[in-house]
């Protein structure tokens, strides 16, 4: 997800929230994922480590989520992974037959598109909503049809643009000509405060919200030190990853950057 070499380790300005904002901090569904986390049963907490495992055999960034999964830390869940462990629980609900159950077609299912659109309707980022929608029940026709491609290059594009208007809107971000402003400067070494990057946006939704304080859990290519996937697919030099994995991993990061948005007051 990182698309540009940062400090992981340089300190960000801290601000003050609200009591009403630190109250929806904790929303529903990284709530009851949560719970379910510590509740869930064997079974279904080893079927997903298994097909998370399996999964990071060619995508690494599953290793990740497993890790979050099978492993207790002293940080909070990620929310990637909370997000995750919530369509785990509705599959858990849904499905008849789960021991049959292909995780990657999760996307496909009627209660993960609900719970998505159900989001997706709810969030407040101004006139572009209606076309947001549009672009992601075309990307969700595209992971259906094996198109991804198309479907790994544009959500990249709706997780930056949706981020990025949500905090515009919120006033975390500021216009400035054509370029975007730190407002609260909160990212240390931008020249002029300037925002350029999704690097840079998940560093502020960082210091919002603590579930994206886990920030191995961002890093899309665990296995490697070279942090600039995003950028290479967007711009046509990497090509190795237009894949069904890959696709899976984004759909689960829009829900959860949707999901950070609905729990951050205008």
């Amino acid at each position: 997800m990182i698309d540009d070499d940062y400090d992981f380790a340089q300190p960000v300005t801290r601000i003050k929230q609200n009591a009403g904002s630190q109250k929806q901090l904790g929303s529903h569904i990284l709530k009851t994922a949560e719970q379910y986390l510590q509740s869930m049963g064997s079974a279904a907490h080893g079927q997903l480590v298994a097909a998370l495992r399996t999964l990071a055999q060619t995508e690494p960034y599953f290793d990740g989520l497993a890790d979050q999964v099978e492993f207790e830390g002293d940080g909070p869940t990620a929310n990637d992974a909370l997000n995750l462990l919530y369509f785990w629980k509705l599959a858990n609900e849904n499905e008849s037959e789960m021991d049959q159950f292909s995780l990657l077609d999760l996307i496909e299912k009627a209660y993960f598109q609900k719970e998505l659109f159900t989001a997706v309707d709810a969030l407040k980022i101004g006139e572009n909503l209606p076309k947001h929608r549009t672009v992601i029940e075309q990307c969700l026709q595209m992971y259906q049809q094996q198109a991804y491609a198309g479907c790994v290059t544009v959500l990249y594009g709706q997780i930056e643009g949706i981020l990025t208007e949500a905090l515009a809107e919120r006033g975390y971000l500021q216009l400035n000509q054509s370029k975007y402003v730190d407002v609260y400067k909160i990212v240390p070494g931008l020249k002029g405060h300037e925002v350029k990057s999704l690097w840079h946006k998940v560093k502020i939704a960082s210091d919002i919200n603590p579930y994206f304080l886990e920030l191995q859990a961002l890093k899309m290519d665990s296995s490697s030190t070279v942090t600039a996937t995003r950028h290479n697919i967007v711009h046509g030099s990497n090509v190795e990853h237009f894949t069904r994995e890959r696709s899976f991993i984004l759909f689960i990061w829009l829900f959860a950057v949707i999901s950070f948005i609905s729990t951050v007051k205008k």
